[in-house]
């Protein structure tokens, strides 16, 4: 009788990623960290799981979270000189894709990542009606689209081929580490395990809001299709360092 050894993964921890560029580390300004001891926390509990470098992006969204490039910058602020040792920690936004986006992009108050990267998101349930007019409009005043968390958008479940327009129209996809386990379900799970397959995914973020969300980022590095998209050679998160 033979047996077969299972290939065990190759990861232990996120270090091999290193950069987070997707979280909600920046105290008070929305569901994410409450306050600066909250923010440490996170920012702890993260650095033990291998990231050294952050890109954080708090909400802004207009009827809930209605950040101003002013009050993300004071926040911001309130934790130098608080971080932990060997820790960098940028700041950028995850824009909704609303009235009060338009106004900022028209107004150039944006904060894009590196090379005008700029992290959206739109209505989880029904597709914008102008998403591809304002995706062009993004392209021509010089930004570079990533969609956050493409996964988690259940009409595009129904439509596995709208991905590939995405992609098709110079969209990056960036997937949740949390998709890779069965935190938001069984289904956007196997989608998120799809478009690993697929290789679409061009980033990897936590989308950290809470601790609870540090535990559960702890059973993703025994995933395979973590594993996958990590030796892929596909993954963008370092071009985003400075």
């Amino acid at each position: 009788m033979f047996f077969f050894k299972r290939n065990k993964p190759s990861h232990s921890d996120f270090s091999k990623i290193g950069l987070d560029m997707h979280s909600h580390l920046i105290p008070g300004v929305d569901d994410g960290a409450k306050d600066v001891t909250d923010s440490i926390a996170l920012l702890t509990g993260l650095k033990e799981l291998g990231f050294h470098h952050f890109i954080t992006t708090p909400h802004t969204l207009q009827d809930i979270h209605p950040n101003t490039s002013e009050i993300l910058q004071s926040a911001h602020a309130s934790l130098a000189g608080k971080l932990p040792e060997n820790i960098t920690l940028e700041l950028s936004s995850e824009y909704y894709l609303d009235g009060q986006f338009q106004e900022q992009l028209e107004a150039g108050k944006l904060m894009p990542m590196k090379d005008n990267r700029i992290l959206v998101e739109f209505s989880q349930i029904s597709r914008p009606h102008d998403l591809e007019e304002t995706i062009f409009d993004l392209g021509i005043k010089g930004y570079q689209v990533i969609l956050a968390h493409p996964e988690r958008y259940l009409f595009f479940h129904r439509d596995f081929g709208y991905y590939k327009r995405l992609k098709q129209m110079g969209v990056d996809l960036q997937v949740n580490a949390l998709s890779l386990t069965k935190h938001y379900g069984e289904h956007v799970k196997k989608i998120a395990e799809k478009l690993i397959e697929a290789d679409m995914i061009d980033y990897f973020g936590t989308d950290t809001h809470h601790l609870r969300h540090i535990e559960t980022l702890k059973q993703v590095p025994s995933s395979k299709h973590f594993n996958r998209l990590v030796d892929s050679g596909l993954l963008k998160n370092e071009s985003l360092l400075p």
